[in-house]
Formats: C-alpha cells, structure tokens, sequence
C-alpha cells in the first residue's frame, strides 16, 4: 500500500512530500485556504442575515430555525454525494463543482423574495460547503512536505473562523449600509472569482492519479509533475493493494465498514458537543447578563482561539502524533463546556474563557479530522470523510436541541426529549456538565481509530 514510509524513493509521491515546498505546492494550499475562508462565511451568512429576515419577512422562531438548518442538512447531503466523486473522479473537479453549487446558493439567497426560496438557496449552498469540507483539506495535506501535513491541514481549517470574522465585518457594513441582500451578493461574488483561480491553479492529486488511477492517469500525472517541476514518469505504480475500480464497492470492505462505523459514532458524539457550545453560548450570556453585546464579544474572543488553537494542534499533532492531540484538545473542551456553564453569569471570567473554548473546539476539529484522514488509504480518503462527517451532522443536530430541552426545563419543571419526559429543573451548569460527556466519550471513541499509515 502506498503510504510515505513503503513508498519507493523516485516515486513521485515520495519526491513532493520529501523536498522543500515549492510556490507550486504553496499555490495549491493557498487556494484551498481561501476556498475554506469561503465556506466558514457562507455559513455564518444567514446567521448573519436572520434577525433582519426575521423582521422582513414576519418570521417565527420556528420558520427561522427551519432556515437556520438548512445549510446543515445541504452539508450532510453534499458530504454523502461529493466525497465519493473526489475519490472516483478526481479532488479538483469536487473542488469546482463544489465552488458552483456554493455561488449559485448564495446567488439564489441574495434574489429571494420568499421564505421557501431562501429554504432552497441554503440547502444549495450547503450542498457545496458539505462537499468542500471533506475535499480541500486533504488536497492539502497531499500537496504539503510529509513533515507538514498536519500543520498544512489545521491551516485550512483555521481558515474557516477567519471567514466568520470577515462574514462579521462585511455583515455590519451591509446592514448599516444597503440590507440583508448585500451579506449574500458578497459571498456569491467570492465564489465565482475564486472559480477561475482554482480552476487555472489548483493541480489534481496525484495521491488520487496514482492511486485510483482512472483513465488516462499516465498523462494527467504527467501534467501534474510537469507543473510541479518533478521529472516525468514512463509507467504507473501497481494500484494499491484491495483497491477496487469503483469507490462505493471499495468502502464496502469489512475492513472499511469497521473503520466507518466506529468513526460514524466518534465524530456524532464530538459534534454534540461542538454544536451545542457554538450555537447556545451566545443566547445563554446574553439572557444571564441581559446584555446582547456581551454574546457578540464573546463570539469574536472565541474565534479569534479558533484560529490560533485550529493550527497549534496541526503543529502539535506532527510533532506528537495526532492521538495525543486529540486527547488533549477533546478533554480540554468537554472541561471548557462545563466551565462556561459553571461561571456564565460572570463577564469576566466568560471573555476569559472564551478564547480557550474556541481553542479547544478548533484544534478538536482539526485532531479528529486528522484522525478520520489517517484511517483510510488515499484513494478512499475524500469517501471516508464525507460519510464520517456527515454522521457527524446528527450529532450537529442533536446537540442544540438537547440542549434546548434540558434548558427548558428551567421554566416548565419538566425535561421532554420526545420519547420520554421526566420531571427536573437544571441549571445552565448541569446541562453544561452533561453535555460535556459527550466530549469524554467521544475522544475514547477517537481513540480506538486505526492509522492506516502504519499498515505498510
């Protein structure tokens, strides 16, 4: 199996992880870097944008939660359907078609005059964010130095609440200035400029070419190692060991399906967590302070964590291991979630925390997607993420609304999850810490993943 330890030394593969990085390979993260600085803005666009539809368009909280949704179920759907495309066809056409899918979302967003066609451009643009999510990071970490794949990843990932405070900025200027329309133009113009750049600049993965090896693969690899300034090769390698022509017959192995499940688990229970902390912190200090401004200082303290955390845990994990990191980062956060619950009714100490909780939620994501990556072999990579991180978005989910009944029983005395009720009125606190759980068991979950790479 091709990995960097069994790969032979004039292997082309071998040759790009093993030099120093040239401004070719650097071209390449750069441009996966800006594609996930888009995604981190598409997505907090209606979020941005819904008080004032809400005022427009006479919403209820129901209708404008259903809006606030849809973006999620577009990002499991477009996991499931792009992620085997970018293993079967090719990492640069998922990346284009992904880039259209999120244009013309956020294009149909910017044009609706009724709720349904908003419903329909987020579901849209979801559909792209979900197929980018598992697509450009791994780009990524195949173009990096082998020493730098985890760096080079968490870096894209950081790109993501670097979106969000351009989202912030641009949202301020436009509905102080035009309204809720412009927030929407502007992420429907940073997709279609970004589109010819990629398409110009963003060379095909030769982890997919020489591993998958799809029709044609002598010539387009060629290509690639023309662009890279890597000498050409005469022949293919053998095909790794077990792989088969289609990708869905492949991640149907047992050994894969193992692999699958188990990460399916892992990563719902981690974005239970994830999810709820992000979606509730805001409302909870601004209801316990009685001061809206307080939640949004909170949210920009915690991005900015999210950014330095994202990529101290990529550096981390390459110079520990990404298991230890993943420890680390996955308790930290389950110890963070109980913390805020603990002390939300204390300004100070919550803008204290804040930046630690970005911290910890950023560098968790960026050690649990290294850890999905490492499971799989490169031709089923894309595959193995798509469907692992879409299971993920029932944990996404599951947690704000948990964590909605649990917080309601504040006011009615009673915790109604659907199936069953019983009678109790927790805390903030309580809820935090029962939350936090999830974190714990995720990261023993995590925990039992495979490397793949240490099955040469």
């Amino acid at each position: 199996m091709a990995t960097p330890q069994s790969l032979a030394a004039d292997d082309p593969r071998a040759v790009l992880g093993n030099r120093k990085m040239t401004f070719a390979q650097y071209r390449v993260i750069a441009i996966c870097v800006l594609v996930n600085m888009i995604d981190g803005y598409d997505i907090l666009a209606i979020s941005l944008a819904g008080s004032s539809l809400k005022t427009a368009w006479g919403l209820s909280d129901a209708a404008l939660g259903t809006l606030l949704a849809m973006h999620l179920v577009g990002m499991a759907a477009g996991a499931l359907a792009v992620s085997p495309v970018a293993d079967q066809w090719g990492r640069r056409p998922a990346v284009l078609a992904c880039l259209v899918l999120m244009s013309i979302g956020m294009g149909v967003c910017s044009g609706s005059d009724a709720y349904w066609q908003m419903v329909a451009g987020r579901l849209v643009t979801g559909l792209g964010i979900g197929g980018m999510t598992s697509t450009v990071g791994m780009l990524a970490l195949e173009y990096a130095h082998f020493k730098r794949r985890e760096f080079t990843a968490s870096v894209v990932a950081s790109a993501y609440p670097v979106g969000t405070i351009i989202g912030a900025l641009v949202a301020a200027a436009a509905l102080d200035s035009f309204d809720w329309r412009a927030i929407f133009w502007v992420g429907a113009l940073l997709s279609a400029l970004l589109f010819p750049l990629a398409f110009l600049f963003m060379s095909e993965s030769l982890d997919f070419l020489l591993g998958r090896q799809p029709k044609n693969a002598l010539k387009a690899t060629n290509k690639v190692l023309r662009r890279m300034g890597i000498p050409e090769i005469a022949q293919l390698p053998p095909k790794p060991e077990g792989s088969a022509d289609a990708v869905l017959k492949e991640i149907r192995q047992p050994l894969h399906v193992k692999e699958l499940l188990k990460l399916f688990l892992a990563h719902a229970l981690n974005m239970f967590g994830w999810y709820f902390i992000i979606q509730w912190a805001p409302p909870l200090i601004a209801e316990t302070s009685g001061d809206p401004v307080l939640g949004a200082n909170y949210s920009q303290y915690f991005s900015y964590g999210g950014i330095i955390g994202g990529m101290t845990a990529g550096y981390l994990c390459g110079l520990f291991g990404t298991r230890q990191i993943m420890w680390t980062t996955m308790i930290g956060m389950g110890a963070l979630i109980a913390l805020f619950g603990l002390y939300v009714d204390n300004a100070t100490v919550i803008l204290v925390l804040a930046p630690f909780v970005g911290a910890a939620l950023f560098g968790s994501a960026t050690a649990n997607w290294l850890t999905i990556a490492f499971a799989f072999p490169p031709q089923l990579r894309a595959t193995g993420l798509g469907f692992a991180t879409t299971a993920g978005r029932i944990g996404a989910v599951g947690g704000p609304w948990v964590g909605g009944r649990l917080l309601d029983s504040r006011a009615s005395g009673e915790v109604d999850l659907g199936l069953f009720s019983f009678d109790a009125t927790m805390t903030i606190a309580s809820v935090c810490a029962i939350i936090a759980v999830s974190s714990v068991l995720s990261a023993i979950t995590f925990s039992r993943a495979r490397k793949w790479e240490t099955q040469a």
